[in-house]
């Protein structure tokens, strides 16, 4: 594959995954019947990086790394429950795979100065 249509494919795959998290985030919140506190503190750290991930920004992408490993620490911590949810199990899957696209994103732009 060309070098423009992998960063394409991993640009696509972050802003869809990033976007589904939010709402994936959002929806299990609600089912688990949360005060709204909890919703604004628990959205709010990736709600900060919607303008970096729309622009394509290398540092935005980096930064969400960090954060989604404490995304990925809670999740996991779910998951160690005796019948995990449904959207526990998205959740972490989401996680997983916006790490990935994100860092792939990143690295090609820099390797290549795109």
């Amino acid at each position: 594959m060309k070098i423009k249509s992998i960063l394409s494919t991993a640009q696509l795959a972050t802003r869809g995954s990033f976007f589904l998290l939010l709402i994936t985030l959002a929806a299990n919140l609600w089912q688990k019947d949360a005060p709204g506190i909890v919703y604004f503190l628990y959205l709010l750290p990736l709600v900060i990086f919607i303008p970096g991930i729309i622009r394509g920004e290398i540092r935005t992408l980096i930064w969400l790394g960090f954060v989604l490993l404490l995304y990925f620490a809670i999740a996991v911590g779910r998951m160690s429950n005796p019948e995990p949810l449904f959207l526990d199990i998205v959740e972490l899957a989401l996680i997983v795979i916006l790490f990935i696209s994100a860092s792939v994103t990143a690295r090609v732009t820099q390797k290549h100065n795109l």
